[in-house]
């Protein structure tokens, strides 16, 4: 049984891997290859200070493949206030640590094969299927991102955006100066992409063909009057306020 830590993971796993392995995974899906159970998350509220502890678990299996795989999270969770803005934060032991593992077994004998710890991989996941959507759906055309948020899933998603579309600007803003700041700086030279970090998010979203919510924020984030038509939006973490709910499709 391998014991894989994130540092094993970043050496083998890339955004354009994941995102022809989950192409693959959803042909399966849609096919009946594979099941899949939804998340599913107990809470116990701590006390007075809002604090909640979570366990959430998610897993699924593939014929194709031959696997099973079970996603399992142990974390503590709160609402605090950070420079005016109300963010959702977690934790496991403390501030800065988090416990989330995959435990892989075979199908076909039971065997357990694997148990990975899931930050980098889910971070590398969800940028791909944030890139899978936009393969499909933003302009052939796009080539500017608006990036609201400097964190480890806005970088995988502008890496996934960059593997799908010849993405020339990334245009981002979060609330922290030298947060957005150093994260527009290692895109830049990681993608070889022009870069500005801005100090509002207004212009984040002026000209962006493809917008992205990457963030922690317990506050809309997304904001209809600001949208400009034709642009494809991501959001994860973030919410919508209620004008982009009513222009949205409501098939969605």
């Amino acid at each position: 049984m391998l014991l894989l830590t994130n540092d094993d993971v970043k050496q083998v796993l890339t955004v354009g891997l994941a995102i022809t392995v989950l192409e693959e995974a959803y042909r399966d899906f849609f096919s009946g290859n594979s099941v899949c159970r939804p998340r599913v998350n107990t809470q116990v509220p701590l006390g007075k200070d809002g604090k909640v502890y979570n366990w959430s678990s998610v897993d699924g299996a593939c014929r194709t493949t031959g696997y099973f795989a079970i996603r399992l999270m142990s974390d503590i969770s709160y609402v605090q206030t950070y420079g005016g803005v109300r963010t959702r934060e977690k934790y496991c032991l403390r501030p800065g640590l988090y416990c989330g593992l995959i435990l892989l077994t075979s199908i076909h004998s039971g065997e357990p094969l694997a148990l990975m710890h899931d930050g980098y991989i889910q971070h590398v996941r969800q940028g791909a299927d944030g890139g899978i959507g936009a393969k499909y759906l933003a302009r052939p055309e796009a080539e500017v991102v608006g990036m609201l948020g400097s964190g480890g899933m806005a970088r995988s998603h502008a890496e996934a955006f960059c593997a799908v579309r010849k993405i020339r600007k990334l245009k981002v803003y979060s609330p922290t100066p030298e947060h957005r700041q150093g994260y527009a700086r290692e895109m830049a030279e990681k993608l070889g992409i022009e870069e500005e970090a801005y100090d509002s998010p207004e212009q984040a979203y002026r000209g962006a063909d493809i917008l992205a919510a990457c963030t922690d924020s317990a506050e809309p984030v997304i904001r209809a009057d600001l949208v400009e038509p034709g642009t494809h939006l991501v959001d994860v973490g973030g919410l919508l306020d209620e004008a982009t709910v009513r222009r949205i499709d409501v098939a969605l």
